[in-house]
Order: C-alpha cells, then structure tokens, then sequence
C-alpha cells in the first residue's frame, strides 16, 4: 500500500465508499454521505493542506484501488500537535490497511511536519478503531466527552495519544 496525497482524481473512489452506512456510522462523515460530497470536499480540503493545516491521502493498495483515506489536521506546525483521521472502505476492512496508513502517516507527521504529538478520538465504542490506535502505537489517555457536532453529546470518545518520544 502506499499514501497520496488526496487529489481530485479520488473523488470517484472515495465517493464510492463513503456512502456506505457502515463507514459513515463510526466516522465523522455526513449521514447519509452525499451525492457529489467526495469532490465538494476535496476542493475545500486543498487550500488547507497549501496553508500546511491539514494533510490528507488515499490510501492506494496493491491491486491500485483506493481503500480508504487517512490524515492530519489541525496542524499546529512544528512542535506542536495535529489529529489523526481515518476511514477504510468495507470490501477492505479487516486486511491492516488502517494500521498500515496511520502509522504511514504518524511517520510522516513526525517525520516531515515535526510535530510533537498526533492524537486521535474514535467512538468509545469503536473497537475495531481503537485497535487499530494501538497497533500504531497510540496509547490510550482518556474518555473525553464527544467534541463532535455529528453525534450526541452523551456519546463519549476515547482519546489516543502518540508522542514523538514513542514514535522513535
């Protein structure tokens, strides 16, 4: 599998597999997702990743589909934080291409952005997320109350944390 950077040319895969209920159910994408909501977003995420706020990718595996996307936002620039973001498609679910991608991408927001910490709030009760978290080598910091407007704020978050201490 190898990441790049998101680009329109996605719009259509990604597209594709965020409509999926399944994907959209533990994700911070709109339900349902829609129709033209690929291309709308890519467009508005550009000018972020110019302005170095966000960075995002698809997440391209060996037989040269697309499986998901993965990325770092609010990036508070060198020696600061950002947040870790994720997805994968479900005809790729269960087969590490989300581990394989975040820690790709703890790489290289460790690597290339100089960042100091990458933190990232799944569902509380998205297991197959948070065990993903930690395959990477994220560790578990807390509960937190739920910080987005998609879901309730009665459901909780359970915030992960990787440093650059335990990245290398």
């Amino acid at each position: 599998m190898r990441l790049e950077p998101i680009h329109p040319d996605h719009a259509d895969a990604v597209q594709r597999l965020a409509r999926d209920p399944l994907v959209t159910a533990t994700t911070t994408l709109p339900e349902p997702y829609p129709d033209g909501g690929a291309a709308w977003w890519i467009a508005d995420l550009l000018p972020r990743r110019e302005a170095g706020e966000e960075h995002v990718f698809a997440m391209r595996v060996e037989d040269g589909e697309i499986a998901g996307v993965v990325g770092v936002g609010d990036v508070e620039g060198p020696g600061g934080s950002a947040e870790l973001g994720y997805w994968v498609g479900v005809p790729y679910w269960g087969r590490g291409y989300a581990t394989a991608a975040c820690v790709m991408t703890v790489d290289f927001a460790f690597g290339w952005l100089s960042l100091a910490e990458v933190n990232a709030y799944p569902l509380l009760e998205n297991g197959a997320s948070r065990r993903v978290l930690e395959k990477a080598g994220f560790r578990l910091e807390g509960i937190v109350p739920n910080k987005y407007p998609k879901w309730s704020p009665e459901r909780r978050l359970a915030h992960y944390r990787i440093t650059r201490a335990d990245w290398s």
